[in-house]
């Protein structure tokens, strides 16, 4: 594996960042045209919805570039942050900046998915002898 250039490759990603959120940053989201129909209102708050979830996105790339970038200093680029396992090298090239082997990876999306599910369900304690009958609507013996 090349760390010269994969230091290279993050450098190039980190400069694109940082010159993509200037140039976002430098808009002013709060500009009207004019008069705006409900349609070019709703248009424009998606708009702006899309750009912020964006800029987020790219700071959170950001940020774990500088991770990569320190890592590579520190002589522990490609080691997984929670099993301690090497990453796969075409991983690492296809990804510079990520921090988890394949199998941690995976478990850490079935953790969140989980943890979004449970959030989205809800958990209902249900106290016995309190559940109407679909049915009946009334409230079994």
């Amino acid at each position: 594996m090349d760390i010269e250039k994969i230091r290279e490759d993050l450098l190039k990603k980190k400069a694109e960042i940082l010159e993509s959120l200037a140039n976002n940053d430098g808009k002013d989201l709060n500009e009207k045209s004019g008069v705006e129909d409900a349609a070019d209102v709703v248009t424009s708050e998606m708009s702006r919805e899309t750009l912020y979830k964006l800029s987020q996105a790219e700071r959170e790339t950001l940020f774990y570039i500088d991770i990569a970038l320190k890592k590579i200093e520190n002589g522990t680029y490609g080691v997984c942050e929670e099993c301690g396992a090497p990453i796969g090298e075409k991983r690492l090239e296809a990804i510079p900046w990520v921090r988890l082997c394949i199998e941690c990876s995976q478990n850490e999306e079935i953790q969140k998915s989980f943890s979004n599910k449970s959030d989205d369900i809800g958990f209902y304690h249900i106290i016995p002898g309190t559940m109407e009958d679909e049915d009946t609507g009334k409230i079994p013996e």
